[in-house]
């Protein structure tokens, strides 16, 4: 596992394998990058394996953004291991496809995709 703000305050990199052990870690780290930056994009291109209670935490951190107007954003498209679980806790279709427009942040693309930071 490893976590860690990029190269700017607005980027979150998750790699390895996260499991609610890591959840108190990450919750700070989102939490952090919301409070430091008005737009937010979390890294999940090396995520190996992926508990549901990270995903938990990011859906809490996207709310918890746009009550303060900030955005938050996957950098990459969700794929792997991360979009199995998404899949798998019925945050996709069972074939890892969006079933409704709400469901488009997991397909990732960042905040240009969004239209934010553009």
């Amino acid at each position: 596992m490893n976590i860690s703000a990029g190269g700017s305050e607005g980027r979150v990199r998750l790699q390895g394998s996260l499991t609610l052990r890591d959840a108190k870690q990450v919750q700070g780290l989102l939490l952090d990058a919301i409070s430091a930056s008005r737009e937010v994009e979390i890294d999940v291109s090396d995520v190996s394996s992926i508990d549901v209670s990270i995903i938990q935490l990011i859906v809490s951190a996207r709310k918890s953004a746009e009550q303060r107007g900030r955005k938050l954003a996957l950098a990459t498209e969700s794929n792997g291991a991360f979009r199995a679980t998404l899949a798998k806790a019925g945050f996709l279709g069972d074939d890892g496809a969006c079933r409704h427009v709400d469901e488009e942040f997991w397909t990732g693309g960042g905040l240009q995709k969004t239209g934010i930071g553009a």
